[in-house]
């Protein structure tokens, strides 16, 4: 029976040994490990400043892109209103240059008419008054064309035809 015995306690120890290895071993995995998890803590600790100021970034990115679409709002709001206002401008002066153009050829025909009444010889004699206004358009100049040339006879003409070439 000796044997029998002899070889459980050469199983047990051989079986020791291995536990012996074994425990051995994941002591120094858990080493490693342990000597890692302050670097982890550290990578973590940096990681969570990272996004806090990332974090930070965004809301000022948000904050800074809220007020330049509010100033945009009100840059298109003053642009339209101000587009409005040359459009009013634009029309106004259009309807006054019509009206003086046609003023002017009305004073034309009254001349040329009272011109035409007192005779031939005074007609010839009293040289007609240029008007600024041009009644026809030349041929050779399309309908939507406004370059020709004005002299105007006012302060308020000169005002008024500045006013049309800048609005151009």
């Amino acid at each position: 029976m000796m044997t029998v015995t002899l070889v459980v306690e050469i199983v047990v120890a051989v079986l020791l040994v291995i536990t012996f290895t074994i425990s051995l071993v994941l002591n120094r995995r858990l080493g490693n490990l342990r000597a890692n998890q302050d670097e982890m803590r550290r990578l973590i600790g940096e990681f969570d400043k990272a996004l806090a100021k990332a974090r930070q970034g965004v809301t000022e990115l948000k904050a800074a892109s809220a007020g330049a679409d509010a100033a945009h709002d009100e840059r298109m709001k003053q642009a339209k209103i101000l587009r409005d206002e040359l459009g009013f401008m634009i029309e106004t002066a259009d309807r006054l240059a019509d009206r003086l153009a046609g003023e002017a050829s009305g004073n034309r025909a009254v001349r040329q008419e009272a011109a035409s009444q007192r005779g031939p010889e005074k007609a010839q004699e009293r040289p007609q008054p240029v008007t600024p206004f041009p009644t026809k358009r030349p041929a050779a100049m399309p309908a939507g064309n406004r370059d020709f040339k004005i002299e105007p006879r006012s302060e308020a003409e000169r005002e008024l035809l500045m006013a049309l070439r800048q609005a151009r």
